[in-house]
């Protein structure tokens, strides 16, 4: 039987970490299994990605997208800053049309056999990609849960639409914003002008970021048009050192197991003066070892003396993945954004989560509902938390007798969601379903 050729997939993420680095676990999975990759992103992206395994380089290229009249020099969300300057992303990611338009049309080389986009992309690469005959998919990096919220409310024309289960969700649920987090979300992803939704065209399928293992009745709902593709928990070259997880690693190595909070709130929010504060006070509070991650600020006068010997502030960037996955960690402060779940998922971390911003507020009641976590109680109108309430939920799930069950159910689910087994198995059926799509498209009219 002569071997199959070789698919060929383009990918089109987002200028943001929090999807840049999903696409890019993507992209190398396939390419695990001989599939080409062709990766599109600003220049400065390809730098703040992890480096390739040796062995994947010839699989993978990067597609250097240069920006016209890019003075802002912004091309990712970590370079914001401000709210205000996250519509420069937009024009970004937009411009990556026209690159991809010169490959499409470049005669001398073989079109691919499919585009997987990111959720700005519906504006104008499904379109693209028909003319050029050529499949298109949808990444979507939201999970299952929070995917059929937003649908099932994507006419929403007020924040208050937001705060209620819609009626055609057929199941008991709690999945649905607090009305801080509804305007927050609202004021995002409210309603557009009409000529923009004009625009938006739909993908031939859709590839969601999560697992039947984890929300099957929310992917019955979403139906056949949506292809889990496993949780794709972020890998690592266990060979590859850096200097800061040589420092932290040494920390950690002196800490009993499964006794250290890991907090972190990704790389999207900007914590207030405020809010940095109570996190302080709550770890304070609680008397449990904790390594905490602080990307922007610092922390209150005085904490950092106080906590010595059981805590540690590490300002700026550090390798979340390899951290959480160390046998000292054992609980997790997180904000529930969905690359963060996955990866507490994934090493079996009791969370308590703290939403922030986007999706994160249906994250955490999945969560809650699923027995994988509690949440920071908070005022419902302004958003607003305590010190005292953090310190609660800490020791509740590190070592107290009420979180007994959920540490036990997160170490067990520790097998299922971490297991490479798993994992395999949904991207075979990818593999084996981009092959089928590039059949059909190939016929002829």
């Amino acid at each position: 039987m002569e071997e199959e050729s070789k698919l060929h997939i383009v990918m089109l993420p987002f200028v943001a970490m929090s999807h840049l680095l999903p696409f890019f676990e993507l992209s190398k999975r396939l390419a695990l299994k001989g599939v080409e990759i062709s990766f599109f992103t600003a220049p400065s992206n390809i730098h703040r990605l992890p480096s390739i395994p040796q062995a994947l380089t010839p699989f993978i290229n990067f597609i250097s997208c240069s920006i016209n009249n890019n003075s802002s020099n912004i091309e990712n969300s970590v370079d914001l800053g401000s709210e205000a300057d996250r519509l420069l992303l937009l024009k970004v990611y937009d411009n990556f049309e026209n690159q991809l338009t010169a490959l499409l049309s470049d005669t001398s080389r073989p079109k691919p056999d499919c585009i997987i986009y990111d959720f700005p992309g519906g504006r104008w690469a499904p379109a693209l990609a028909s003319r050029y005959n050529v499949n298109s998919a949808s990444f979507c990096l939201f999970n299952a849960a929070a995917l059929t919220f937003c649908n099932h409310t994507k006419d929403f024309d007020s924040p208050e639409k937001l705060t209620t289960v819609p009626d055609s969700i057929p199941f008991p649920t709690t999945v649905a914003f607090r009305p801080f987090e509804a305007r927050i979300f609202y004021s995002m992803f409210g309603k557009k002008p009409k000529q923009t939704e004009a625009k938006t065209e739909s993908s031939q399928f859709t590839l969601i970021r999560t697992c039947k293992e984890f929300e099957s009745k929310w992917l019955d709902l979403l139906g056949d048009t949506h292809t889990p593709v496993g949780l794709l928990p972020p890998s690592f070259d266990e060979e590859e050192e850096s200097e800061a997880w040589t420092r932290i690693r040494e920390w950690l190595d002196e800490q009993k197991e499964s006794s250290v909070v890991y907090v972190a709130f990704g790389s999207e929010a900007i914590l207030t003066r405020k809010q940095i504060d109570e996190i302080a006070l709550g770890l304070e509070t609680s008397g449990l070892p904790f390594f905490w991650v602080l990307r922007v600020g610092s922390p209150p006068q005085g904490f950092e003396e106080r906590t010595a010997g059981r805590g540690l502030v590490w300002m700026g960037w550090a390798p979340q993945v390899r951290i959480l996955a160390h046998w000292a960690v054992g609980g997790f402060l997180t904000h529930g954004g969905w690359n963060s779940v996955v990866e507490g998922l994934v090493v079996g971390a009791a969370m308590v989560v703290l939403p922030m911003m986007f999706e994160q507020g249906l994250n955490a009641r999945n969560l809650v509902e699923n027995a994988y976590a509690v949440e920071v109680a908070r005022n419902y109108e302004d958003g607003s938390f305590t010190g005292e309430e953090i310190a609660r939920k800490l020791r509740m799930v590190m070592v107290e007798e009420e979180g007994e069950e959920l540490r036990k159910k997160a170490k067990k689910g520790k097998e299922v969601f971490g297991s490479e087994k798993l994992q395999q198995e949904y991207l075979d059926e990818l593999v084996k379903k981009l092959r089928e799509k590039r059949t059909v498209v190939a016929e002829p009219a």
